[in-house]
């Protein structure tokens, strides 16, 4: 069935993840999007990561300086071109401006930034937007390096809704328009509520007790993810656990100024993890409404049965690594639901106006 954007073309051009995760929902969805890669290839070309934001995708050679007629010869069927390369500027010698395109750059930071020049690197951005923080208890231990490309992503999931408002308000007034999403600002949407701060308005309720944590070590040396800060997640947790008359010291406030009698019921309520497997606890948890996981690896994920079942992963037969299990498709629609097209393509598969795989 053809997905919601399989009218439209859209040109890639860069070598930063964002644009090819952008390109990949958007092929999702149906578009049809061709890579325009050097004659080297993408960076990443080769590896894991790119056959799974590459999916769906054409691929064609273009060198800056080169093949500048070859790119301009493409742009002229696009709908929609998409760009954001490390350096900051496309190299290419295109006038935006006499395009009749919809113009779509993901710059590490936008105009205005004292930074906006920049190499917008997803380490970069995601040091300056809070993604590195301190995340021990008593912020001892410095910056958390997440290896996930958060800023990218985020920035991809920005875009792809703002595409599909341009091509609307072409629909609607025929005209075309560029398109600005700094990476930087599209990790404001990942903050949320955590980066307001208005003095006239009190914080929100604290934890209930300052002596549970989050992540508690079980019988097995695995870990489980619990979340129960309020009364209503608290009672059932210490009723599951078998010790609910710990409910009024865990609850006490003078917890919150005695860090010595904080300490000590810290390490009493890690005791009783030990007892059992993270994944007995998880199912047990369950079963009393306490928010709880245990902490699976990516690969646990991957093949877990709903995670399969619920179409959050599917396998694609990928030419260079055979069946390959991959994230699906993540925003469903009823009557186009989208699918990942065909698996990524070959370097230069298209330089000669072939389509891609069915």
């Amino acid at each position: 069935m053809p997905g919601a954007l399989s009218p439209y073309t859209v040109l890639e051009m860069g070598d930063h993840p964002s644009v090819a995760v952008l390109g990949m929902l958007l092929a999702d969805q149906g578009a049809n999007v061709t890579k325009i890669e050097p004659t080297t290839g993408d960076p990443i070309r080769g590896t894991p990561v790119f056959s799974v934001w590459n999916r769906g995708k054409q691929s064609v050679t273009a060198d800056p300086g080169i093949d500048d007629n070859r790119v301009k010869s493409l742009l002229s069927g696009a709908d929609v071109v998409i760009e954001s390369f490390y350096s900051g500027a496309n190299p290419f010698d295109i006038d935006w401006n006499s395009q009749p395109i919809i113009h779509v750059t993901l710059p590490g930071f936008g105009p205005g930034h004292p930074d906006h020049d920049m190499r917008g690197s997803e380490i970069v951005v995601s040091s300056a937007t809070g993604v590195y923080v301190d995340r021990s208890p008593d912020n001892t231990e410095g910056a958390s390096f997440i290896a996930l490309p958060y800023a990218s992503v985020f920035a991809a999931m920005v875009a792809a809704p703002a595409i599909a408002a341009s091509l609307f308000h072409q629909e609607r007034t025929g005209q075309v328009q560029n398109v600005v999403i700094p990476i930087y600002d599209s990790m404001f949407t990942a903050m949320g509520s955590t980066i307001v701060s208005r003095p006239d308005i009190p914080a929100g309720p604290a934890a209930l007790s300052a002596a549970i944590g989050r992540f508690y070590r079980c019988a097995d040396g695995r870990w489980i993810n619990l979340n129960a800060s309020y009364e209503r997640s608290v009672r059932p947790l210490l009723d599951a656990m078998g010790h609910p008359e710990w409910y009024d010291p865990l609850t006490d406030d003078r917890l919150r100024q005695n860090a010595e009698e904080r300490d000590e019921w810290a390490a009493r309520f890690r005791e009783p993890w030990l007892e059992r497997t993270a994944l007995e606890w998880e199912n047990l948890m369950a079963d009393a409404g306490v928010p709880l996981t245990m902490c699976r690896t990516l690969q646990e994920w991957m093949e877990s049965e709903h995670a399969q079942e619920s179409g959050a992963v599917v396998e694609i037969d990928d030419p260079i690594y055979g069946p390959m299990r991959q994230v699906g498709v993540q925003v469903r629609l009823s009557d186009t639901p989208g699918e990942p097209q065909s698996p990524a393509p070959a370097l230069g598969q298209h330089n000669n106006g072939g389509r891609r795989q069915e």
